[in-house]
């Protein structure tokens, strides 16, 4: 190319070398024009992002963190739309199965029988089947039937009030008690069905949402032990964590290792996060949950809180003192005196309780990040 050009007449050269600069000089200036839209944009991005109040929720498996971050969509997102509903009901039905099938197990562990002895046949039935929906995700007639026969059995009734004694999940009476609306044709999970129903999280979920103009954004993160680690240098951005607590696994094991207290690997849990560099500047708030089963567990149960927890004191009884003990446990993790760490009792399946607490834990976030979160 530049061989043609020089053989080119002189006052031929000057003429296109000029009409080549004043190209190359425009197009230069549209990328600079462009170069500047795009800083602009990136920067209101980073400004916005500086602005928006991340929490990271944690928590041992089962703690009920994924049923707050529900309640969080339903009181400030909108809620779930029919679609999402929907999309529930093969975990509601499974849920339905695995629970049942806990309960026909926990009755060979506590030695009752079935009261209609003609129940056998539903109960194999139900120990047998690895899937209780079709392809369409209605559930299949003879398990509905065996669910309906099971449920009215006394015997399989009596085991389930004693679910206490072998770990049954805590949703099971509530989607038993509602089994003649789940099982019929075209049933479509409510918002309560959704709480309650248990999923298990794998990896990390992302929700927004916004409180008085402020913006939040909640990363739930999975609670099994495999999922555990994966968060720790990940988020050192967050403003806040807020650790769950189920003050019921006192007297519980892992699923994944029959040999581990729960509420001693949710106690680990928390003690990693609060020595953790990461999260030095970082609000922690615990939820102690489900205070609705650990009052009946407590009152009921003869499942002793000391005969778990031997540095417990306190009467057989007293739930408040049992219930302040377990959360003094983790408040003692704290290795910053000058750190305060704020608890809240919680019901995650009660939305009334949780927005009222979930406000309150809000407003501690905003206080202690003021000089960091815009509010402009």
């Amino acid at each position: 190319m530049f061989r043609c050009f020089n053989s080119l007449p002189t006052p031929l050269q000057i003429c296109l070398g000029m009409c080549l600069h004043q190209d190359v000089t425009e197009e230069a200036k549209k990328a600079k024009v462009q170069s500047i839209k795009i800083e602009s944009v990136l920067s209101e991005q980073a400004k916005n992002e500086r602005n928006v109040v991340k929490i990271l929720m944690l928590g041992a498996a089962e703690s009920g963190k994924s049923t707050l971050v529900k309640q969080i969509k339903i009181i400030h997102s909108r809620g779930f739309s029919k679609q999402e509903l929907i999309s529930f009901k093969p975990a509601v039905l499974d849920n339905l199965l695995m629970s049942m099938k806990c309960v026909l197990r926990g009755m060979g562990m506590l030695r009752i029988d079935l009261s209609n002895k003609n129940n056998k046949t539903h109960a194999r039935s139900i120990l047998s089947c690895s899937q209780c929906f079709g392809e369409d995700c209605e559930l299949l007639p003879f398990v509905a039937h065996a669910f309906c026969a099971l449920w009215a059995d006394q015997g399989v009734r009596a085991a389930a009030a004693r679910g206490f004694e072998f770990q049954l999940n805590d949703s099971a009476l509530y989607f038993f008690e509602n089994l003649s609306r789940i099982i019929v044709p075209n049933y479509m999970p409510t918002e309560i069905d959704v709480l309650r129903v248990r999923v298990r999280t794998c990896g990390i979920i992302e929700t927004q949402f916004q409180v008085k103009e402020m913006a939040f954004r909640m990363y739930d993160v999975g609670g099994q032990r495999s999922e555990m680690r994966k968060w720790l240098s990940c988020f050192d951005c967050v403003r806040a964590v807020v650790f769950v607590v189920a003050l019921t696994s006192y007297d519980m094991t892992l699923t994944e290792d029959c040999s581990k207290n729960r509420l001693l690997e949710s106690l680990n849990l928390f003690h990693s996060v609060c020595v953790n560099p990461v999260f030095k500047s970082t609000s922690l708030i615990l939820f102690m949950n489900k205070t609705d089963l650990f009052r009946k567990k407590i009152l009921h149960s003869e499942r002793h809180l000391r005969l778990y927890m031997p540095s417990y004191q306190g009467a057989d009884s007293d739930v408040d003192a049992a219930a302040h003990h377990i959360t003094a446990m983790f408040v003692a993790c704290n290795t910053t005196p000058q750190k305060l760490i704020y608890q809240h009792f919680t019901i995650a399946t009660d939305t009334s309780n949780v927005q009222v607490v979930f406000q309150f834990a809000m407003d501690q976030i905003v206080k202690e990040n003021l000089a960091a979160v815009s509010v402009e």
